[in-house]
């Protein structure tokens, strides 16, 4: 039987090597991250070839024409921008590997050793792997085909090699996030386990501490139980550093991003209303073009509301372990001392290091941050939309 999560990460493996994104290599077996001068000189290349032929080749408003041939100053404008954003997402991405090399090595060396201690969170995490792989492979697929269509009859070396340019930035952020979403869902399915055996533990010391206790086995019962407590609590701390760390190291992309996907939902609710009020032939477009770009919204979104939810469920799945803690309440006195310290380290733990992730230390990342976030991205369709209306 094929391995599909298996064939995924390999192909995400390869694939990042191949464009540059990766710059160590990886055993699978043992899980150690190890740089080879192969690696390392094609992706010094990559990475210096890459910002050279943009500069030489970079032909942004032609390529934007053909794709909406009669668009007025304004939707260039806006189409632009978002497009600015995407490449300099993808040249920060490709730059600063380097600066972040090590605790990238770091840190997928802890990830395989907290699969080795728990090979079922690969069963449990497939359908969110094989979701996201081939929703990010619909999104890539659709994106090339509104290329080729809108090339199709003006054709030339330089247009086609503008857009694999444009393309090859676009595909690096992808990965990158593709990258970011598979660790963060294996941190939360984690994060589910710990709060599964946090859970029996609780009840378990909830029972026992209802029980007379029998000086022997009542002992023997709570040191049991204080071992996986302090294991659990081990656990805990190594995951929250995780998470962390994964913002620190995606924070100038993870920036980039979050605006590549503001600006993408304005422009898109600003480029709706254009097309209902001057119709197709009048910006340009066919149908069968309308169909496409319908369809890459439809695939795009999708893929950023994956991204986002993965994070919120990181962040609930947390506030779950904090809130098993408040049950600590209801225990009966008389449990074993070393078994309420080990609650009570754990607990402390929790308060002392709040989790609360952010965008570069300026944007929260939560629930209410994300419906403010939909109502500032329709203020301003509807500016744009105001502007349209006065000015053009």
């Amino acid at each position: 039987m094929v391995d599909w999560v298996r064939f995924v990460f390999k192909s995400i493996y390869y694939y990042g090597h191949l464009i540059g994104l990766s710059n160590f290599e990886l055993d699978w077996k043992t899980g150690r991250a190890y740089t080879t001068k192969r690696s390392t000189a094609y992706s010094i290349f990559i990475g210096l070839m890459f910002p050279t032929l943009l500069v030489f080749r970079w032909t942004g408003r032609t390529q934007f024409k053909v794709i909406f041939g009669n668009a007025n100053m304004l939707h260039e404008y806006v189409m632009v921008l978002m497009s600015g954003i995407r490449i300099a997402a993808g040249l920060l991405t490709l730059l600063s590997k380097w600066r972040s090399r090590r605790q990238v090595m770091q840190l997928s060396r802890s990830l395989f050793r907290l699969y080795q201690e728990r090979p079922e969170v690969k069963a449990m995490c497939r359908r969110g792997i094989l979701t996201k792989y081939c929703i990010a492979i619909a999104t890539d697929f659709t994106q090339v085909w509104i290329s080729l269509d809108a090339l199709d009859s003006n054709v030339n070396s330089s247009m086609l090699f503008g857009q694999f340019l444009v393309y090859s930035m676009t595909s690096i952020v992808n990965l990158a996030v593709t990258q970011h979403y598979f660790v963060l869902l294996f941190i939360r399915v984690r994060y589910l386990l710990l709060n599964r055996e946090l859970r029996e533990v609780i009840d378990e010391a909830n029972e026992l501490s209802h029980r007379p206790p029998r000086r022997g086995v009542f002992i023997c019962r709570c040191c049991a139980l204080a071992d996986r407590v302090e294991a659990i609590a081990s656990l805990q701390g190594r995951l929250q550093s995780m998470l962390v760390k994964i913002g620190d190291l995606y924070a100038i992309q993870g920036l980039l991003v979050f605006s590549g996907y503001y600006l993408s939902s304005v422009g898109t609710g600003y480029l709706g209303y254009t097309i209902v009020k001057y119709g197709l032939n009048d910006l340009g477009m066919t149908y069968r073009r309308l169909a496409l770009l319908l369809c890459w919204c439809f695939f795009y979104y999708l893929d950023s509301l994956l991204n986002l939810f993965v994070v919120l469920y990181s962040l609930e799945e947390h506030q779950k372990t904090v809130n098993l803690m408040e049950e600590r309440t209801l225990f009966a006195s008389g449990l074993d001392v070393r078994l309420e310290e080990a609650f009570e380290s754990l607990q402390l733990q929790l308060i002392r290091n709040p989790l609360k992730l952010t965008v570069m230390k300026s944007i929260p990342i939560s629930r209410i941050a994300t419906t403010s976030m939909l109502g500032s991205i329709l203020t301003n369709c509807i500016f744009l939309i105001q502007y349209d209306m006065e000015y053009f």
